[in-house]
């Protein structure tokens, strides 16, 4: 079903008087009917680009220059575009490929374009939408789901599809635990039935689950093994290894995030009282928020897809206002106070990293909020930035020509330059490897000595386990508080409990 014979591929030049970027080189690979696959590798490595030639979509749509053989049931994609069943792509920011104005449409769209009969298209579209928990947002636009619904999402349009080869890079990223197990799950089902899956992941856990993983470095694949000879000891995919190349980072060698300097209880950094929020024409997201949380804390808020955690915590910078209720940031109400100038209090980290990246440079990008917020040592600040976050060797690039993970890296690397007294990290380890999450670490080690107010919504529970506090939201509503022990004790609130 796939034939991969001495792949090579470059990427071109990113700027005048630069050379073409190598990714992949000399690549080979057989997968037969109903075979799955999982290529691990450190950010960078190339596993997105592999991705998009196996969908056809490299050179063909990003540039470059591919040589060798790929062929997808014997046909030679590098010469003309697969079938439009033949092969489903999950981009690893599945957000870009959504385009309709309701989540019923996304799924509905592929099967139209494949002629799909009519009660057929609804029947699909109404087994996608439960199988993957969007039954309940079936009329929702995707711009207004969470990130991890959007995966969801975009999975499901593919799931109903049928395509023989499915194609998934990152596919289980900012999903929430039911969400993990239900992607899958439906995976699993279409691979029973046949589809031959290629999955992309830097989760020992993940990879475990195929039936052969290979390793993704320096441009070359690895001869796929079965996973229980890989991840021998002495195999290629060892712990030992895979942490020396920076593709994970195992939780025994985290650094200690417990505060050198206590939290204030008595000042808190925001104060949320009665706090209710709901988008145009959509249901109410929160629904009466009390929250104080200390400075110098370490907060977690955790909950499932949906529930209302990015929509809280967008109201701490003013990126949102409440429709009732109030919010204080340093004890002053945020009231009309421009999001611009609660930047110098609060640094905010998106979810995906594209949405604040705009600059021409890496260097320019991050010097940008130090000028506009008038920093001194602007220059001693961007250069332990860039230190920092090991962005030197593309502090010329354009962010944009990034992988993932070096993305998130420049938004971090964003944050430390301007080092506000309060950090919100909406979902920050999503697309980091071992070495990026090794980075992101320390740097909370070096927040925790300052007094650094820290709060993370995140689905990475041993990051949350570190926490001094966790909240877990669920439809809105906050429905644990506490200690890390206490609330982690138990899993997350199921989905639809109020």
């Amino acid at each position: 079903m796939i034939n991969l014979d001495r792949l090579s591929f470059a990427y071109p030049p990113t700027h005048a008087g630069a050379s073409p970027t190598s990714v992949l080189r000399d690549c080979s690979l057989r997968l037969g009917e109903g075979d799955s696959l999982a290529v691990m590798g450190a950010s960078g490595a190339g596993k997105s680009t592999l991705c998009h030639v196996l969908a056809g979509l490299a050179p063909r749509h990003t540039g470059g220059t591919a040589e060798g053989v790929v062929t997808l049931g014997g046909h030679n994609v590098l010469a003309s575009p697969p079938d439009v069943d033949a092969v489903g792509l999950l981009f690893q920011d599945a957000a870009t490929q959504l385009f309709t104005t309701s989540v019923e449409d996304e799924v509905a769209w592929g099967l139209e374009a494949l002629g799909v009969d009519p009660l057929e298209i609804t029947r699909r579209v109404d087994a996608a939408l439960a199988g993957f928990d969007l039954t309940g947002v079936r009329t929702r636009a995707p711009w207004a789901l969470s990130g991890g619904q959007q995966k969801r999402l975009a999975l499901a349009a593919l799931w109903a599809m049928r395509p023989s080869v499915l194609v998934l890079d990152e596919p289980l990223g900012g999903l929430d635990p039911q969400g993990k197990r239900e992607v899958l799950a439906a995976v699993e089902a279409l691979r029973q039935a046949g589809t031959t899956l290629v999955t992309t992941t830097m989760q020992i856990a993940t990879a475990r689950r195929a039936g052969q993983v290979a390793l993704l470095a320096e441009g070359r694949l690895s001869h796929p093994q079965a996973p229980a000879a890989a991840f021998d000891t002495a195999g290629p995919l060892s712990v030992a290894r895979l942490t020396g190349i920076g593709v994970i980072a195992p939780t025994a060698l985290w650094p200690d995030l417990k505060p050198t300097i206590a939290p204030d209880g008595a000042r808190p950094a925001i104060e949320v009282t009665g706090l209710q929020y709901g988008y145009p024409g959509d249901e109410v997201v929160l629904r009466g928020i009390d929250l104080a949380i200390a400075t110098g804390q370490f907060l977690a808020i955790v909950g499932p897809n949906g529930a209302g955690k990015s929509t809280l915590v967008r109201h701490f910078n003013g990126l949102l206002r409440p429709q009732s209720g109030r919010v204080r940031v340093q004890g002053e109400l945020i009231g009309d106070r421009p999001t611009g100038a609660l930047a110098r209090e609060v640094g905010f980290l998106f979810q995906r990293p594209e949405q604040q990246l705009f600059a021409p440079s890496v260097r320019e990008e991050i010097e940008f909020g130090l000028t506009r917020l008038g920093l001194p040592d602007r220059s001693e600040r961007l250069d332990r930035a860039v230190a920092r976050f090991d962005l030197g060797e593309v502090a010329g690039a354009p962010p944009a020509t990034l992988s993932y993970g070096d993305q998130r890296a420049v938004t971090l690397a964003c944050l430390a330059a301007m080092g506000p007294p309060t950090i919100i990290l909406d979902e920050p380890t999503v697309g980091l490897d071992g070495r990026g999450l090794s980075q992101l670490l320390a740097w909370l080690a070096e927040l925790r000595a300052v007094g650094t107010t820290i709060i993370a919504v995140t689905h990475h529970m041993d990051l949350a386990a570190r926490a001094d506090r966790v909240v877990a939201l669920d439809r809105g509503r906050i429905v644990a508080d506490g200690a890390p022990s206490e609330v982690l004790s138990h899993d997350t609130p199921p989905r639809g409990t109020p």
